[in-house]
C-alpha cells in the first residue's frame, strides 16, 4: 500500500507535553533544549538559515507577509533525518549548502536553540514535538526518534487520531505554547495522516526605549488600502540608515542582544532581498536622533510552503513516486503539506510574535543628524538576534491590522 507523510511546518510559542488521558509521551524530553553555557555558532549555519528566509520571501507581496525562517528550517531539519538518497540530498541542499559535517551540523542546531532558549531579559523560546498515531508508532524507526529527541529535544508522543479529541489535544498544547497567541493549528486530521512534527518559537521582549501610551493617537497607514490605525511617536536616539530610496532603524530590545530592524521603501517597495543586503544593512546604521512614528501592529498570517519549497528543489520528498522515507519508516512515505502560521504584535512595549510549523504524516497517498522616519506605508520588519545576526522573524507588512 502507498502511504504517505504530510509534512505540516508551523513555527510557534514554547511547546511543553500534554497529560490528555489519550496521548502517550515515549520520550523523556519537554520538547525544549537549554545549555549551561553559550556555545559558539557556525556562521555558515546562520547564513544558511538567513538564506532560506529569504529564499521563501516574496519579492513582490500584494498581502502580509511574516513568517519565522528558523522554525521553517528547524522542522524541516527534523524532517530530514527520514530521508534517504536523493530525498535526503535535496533536504541537504536546501539546509546545509556548505556541506557542514552532519554531525556537527546536528550538534551546531541543538547548541543554536539551546542558545536563544536561555536569552534574558527577553524571551525567545524554541521546542519541538513529534505526535505520531497511536496504530504506526511501532513502525516508526528509532533512530529516527532518537536522533530529533537528541538534536532537537522533541517531545516525542503517541495519539489516537481517530477519537474527535485528538485535534483539541494538539491544538491545546500549540496554544499554550505560543502563550494563546495561535489559538488553533488544526482542523482535522486527514485518515491518512500518521504523523505530525511541529516546531514552535516564540518571542516576547520590551523596547530599551518604549513608547509614551499618552502619545499614541489615529493617522492614516497607506498600505493596500488607506486605513485609521494608531501610531507610537517618540524622539530618541537609534541606529538608523537613510538612502535615496529608503530608510531603516533599528529598535533594540532589553539586554540589546535583539532587536527590531525596520525598513521601509520610500515606494513602498521590498528593500533587503538577500543575505548579504541584510547584512549591509545592519552594518550601515549609525547613531541618529530620530523622530519616529510607527503604527502599531496586530497580524496574523497563515502559508502553505508546499509549492514553495518545490520550487527550491525540495521536489522528491512530496512525490509519492521518488519520495524516500526509508529512514523512518518501512513504508511508502512522502510529505503531503508543510504549512506555517504566525502573528505578530507590536505595542507602546515591546513585541511579541510566534509561530508554528508542523509536519503531517500520510498514510494514503557616530555623527549625530536629525532625521524624520513616519512609518505610514509598506514596510520590512526583521526581529534579529544581534549577537548572530540570525534572523529570528522576517516579514512585510502593507496592513497593519489584518487577520490569517
Amino acid at each position: 500500500m502507498l502511504k504517505k507523510i504530510g509534512m505540516t511546518l508551523l513555527s510557534l510559542i514554547v511547546m511543553s507535553g500534554c497529560t490528555t488521558s489519550s496521548i502517550k509521551n515515549l520520550s523523556q524530553s519537554t520538547g525544549s533544549l537549554k545549555l549551561a553555557q553559550s556555545a559558539q555558532l557556525d556562521p555558515l549555519l546562520i547564513k544558511g538559515i538567513n538564506d532560506l528566509a529569504f529564499k521563501l520571501q516574496d519579492k513582490n507581496p500584494s498581502e502580509n507577509e511574516f513568517m519565522s525562517a528558523l522554525s521553517i528550517y528547524l522542522a524541516l531539519a527534523m524532517t530530514s533525518h527520514g530521508t534517504a538518497n536523493s530525498s535526503y540530498d535535496q533536504f541537504m541542499d536546501l539546509l546545509n549548502p556548505s556541506d557542514l559535517d552532519q554531525t556537527e551540523w546536528l550538534s551546531q542546531l541543538r547548541d543554536l536553540q539551546g542558545n536563544l532558549n536561555a536569552s534574558s531579559p527577553i524571551k525567545i523560546a524554541l521546542s519541538n514535538s513529534l505526535w505520531i498515531r497511536n496504530d504506526f508508532a511501532k513502525q516508526v524507526k528509532a533512530d529516527f526518534l532518537k536522533r530529533n529527541e537528541t538534536y532537537f529535544g522533541a517531545m516525542i508522543a503517541t495519539l489516537d487520531f481517530d477519537l474527535p479529541s485528538a485535534v483539541d489535544d494538539i491544538n491545546a498544547w500549540v496554544k499554550k505554547n505560543t502563550n494563546n497567541l495561535i489559538e488553533k493549528t488544526l482542523d482535522q486530521i486527514n485518515p491518512s495522516t500518521i504523523m505530525f512534527l511541529i516546531n514552535t518559537i516564540y518571542f516576547k521582549g520590551d523596547w530599551v526605549n518604549q513608547f509614551d501610551k499618552n502619545k499614541t493617537f489615529d493617522s492614516t497607514f497607506y498600505g493596500i488600502t488607506e486605513k485609521n490605525v494608531k501610531f507610537m511617536n517618540q524622539i530618541d536616539s537609534f541606529l538608523y540608515n537613510e538612502t535615496a530610496d529608503h530608510q531603516s532603524i533599528l529598535l533594540p530590545y532589553e539586554g540589546n542582544k535583539v532587536g527590531m530592524l525596520i525598513v521601509m521603501g520610500k515606494e513602498g517597495q521590498v528593500v533587503i532581498n538577500s543575505s548579504e543586503s541584510f547584512k549591509a544593512e545592519l552594518e550601515a546604521l549609525k547613531n541618529a536622533r530620530i523622530t519616529l512614528r510607527l503604527p502599531k501592529v496586530d497580524i496574523a498570517t497563515k502559508r502553505i510552503l508546499n509549492e514553495d519549497l518545490i520550487k527550491l528543489g525540495l521536489s522528491d520528498p512530496f512525490d509519492s513516486a521518488k519520495a524516500d522515507f526509508s529512514n523512518l519508516a518501512d513504508a511508502d512515505l512522502f510529505i503531503s503539506q508543510v504549512l506555517h502560521k504566525a502573528k505578530l504584535l507590536i505595542d507602546e512595549e515591546g513585541t511579541e510574535a510566534a509561530a508554528v510549523t508542523s509536519v503531517s504524516v500520510d498514510t494514503t497517498s557616530i555623527e549625530i543628524t536629525d532625521y524624520e522616519m513616519n512609518v505610514d506605508h509598506p514596510f520590512q520588519v526583521f526581529i534579529v538576534d544581534l549577537e548572530q545576526n540570525l534572523i529570528l522573524f522576517s516579514g512585510y507588512l502593507n496592513d497593519v491590522q489584518a487577520s490569517e
